[in-house]
C-alpha cells in the first residue's frame, strides 16, 4: 500500500487503470474484482486518491467521484478531446441545416430530465435515491411551461410589466413550443424534427452512457428511465443552479427549498 504523498512503483498504472473502468459506463465494481479493488483503494488510500486525480487532471479529466455504487465517474474539463459538444450531439441525432435550433432543443431536453429525475435537492443528496422518467413526460411537462410561459409573457405585456426574467432560457421553451409534439416519415418512423423525437434520443443516449437504465411498463406499454449512481454524481456536481431555479420558477418541477447545495459548470453548451 502507498501512503500519504508516496506512490509506489505500480501505482501509477493502477491509477490509469481505474480512470479506464469510467470508461466502461455499464461495468459496475461488485461485478469485476480489480474494479471492486481499485475502488476500495481510492477510497481507503489518500495518495493514491490524489494519484487518480492527477491522472485524471493530465487527460483533460476531473474525477467526481468513486464508489461501489457509482464505479469511477469522470468527466472533460472543457477543451478535452473527450469533450462531447451539444452542436455534435444534435448532429448526431439528425443532420440538419437548423443546428443551432436542434443543439438547443436536445440541450433543453436533457436539462429536463436531469430537473425530473432530481426535482428536489435532497433527493440529489440521498445517495440511496432512484429518480424515475419516461419520455412522455419530460415532453408533458416541457410543453406545460411553454403554455405557462406564453400566458405570463401575454400578461406581462398587457400590465407594461418589465420582461420576464431568464430571457435566455426563455427563448428556449419558445423554440421548443414552436416544434410539432409529433409525426412519422413516410416510411412510418418517427419524424427527427419533433420533440417526440427529440426527448427520446435523450433518456436513451444516457442510457448507452451508464446514467440511467431502462425497463418496460408492460401495462403502460412504456420505457421507464431510472437514474444510476453515476448519473446522480454527474447532475449533483454539474446541474447549473441558475437553470435548475429557473427551471423551479417556470413549473417544470415541483417547487422545492432550492439550496447552495447543487454546483455547476457554467459551460451551457457542454453535455457531460
Amino acid at each position: 500500500m502507498s501512503h500519504a504523498g508516496a506512490y509506489g512503483q505500480d501505482d501509477a498504472e493502477a491509477a490509469t487503470r481505474l480512470i479506464g473502468f469510467a470508461f466502461r459506463p455499464r461495468l459496475l465494481p461488485h461485478r469485476d474484482a480489480e474494479y471492486a479493488t481499485l475502488v476500495r483503494r481510492f477510497d481507503e488510500e489518500p495518495a493514491f486518491e490524489d494519484l487518480v486525480r492527477r491522472c485524471a487532471t493530465g487527460l483533460g479529466l476531473q474525477a467526481l467521484g468513486v464508489t461501489m455504487r457509482a464505479g469511477a465517474v469522470v468527466v472533460p474539463v472543457p477543451g478535452s478531446v473527450f469533450e462531447t459538444r451539444l452542436e455534435n450531439y444534435a448532429r448526431q441525432a439528425r443532420q440538419s441545416h437548423q443546428r443551432e435550433a436542434e443543439r438547443v432543443l436536445h440541450g433543453l431536453a436533457h436539462l429536463a430530465i436531469a430537473a425530473l429525475c432530481f426535482p428536489r435537492p435532497q433527493d440529489l443528496a440521498d445517495d440511496s435515491y432512484v429518480g424515475a422518467v419516461t419520455a412522455a413526460v419530460v415532453d408533458k411537462h416541457v410543453r406545460h411551461t411553454c403554455e405557462d410561459l406564453a400566458e405570463r409573457s401575454a400578461e406581462a405585456q398587457e400590465n407594461s410589466d418589465a420582461p420576464l426574467e431568464a430571457p435566455e432560457l426563455e427563448r428556449a421553451w419558445r423554440a421548443y413550443a414552436r416544434r410539432s409534439e409529433a409525426g412519422e416519415t413516410n416510411s412510418g418512423q418517427v419524424a427527427a424534427t419533433t420533440t417526440e423525437a427529440i426527448v427520446g434520443k435523450a433518456p436513451r443516449y444516457l442510457v448507452d452512457k451508464g446514467l440511467l437504465t431502462e425497463s418496460e411498463n408492460l401495462e403502460l406499454a412504456v420505457k421507464v428511465y431510472r437514474t444510476t449512481g453515476r448519473y446522480q454524481l454527474q447532475v449533483r456536481e454539474l446541474a447549473a443552479v441558475d437553470v435548475y431555479r429557473e427551471l423551479l420558477l417556470m413549473g417544470v418541477v415541483p417547487p422545492a427549498d432550492v439550496t447552495e447545495s447543487l454546483r455547476v459548470t457554467g459551460d451551457d453548451d457542454t453535455l457531460y
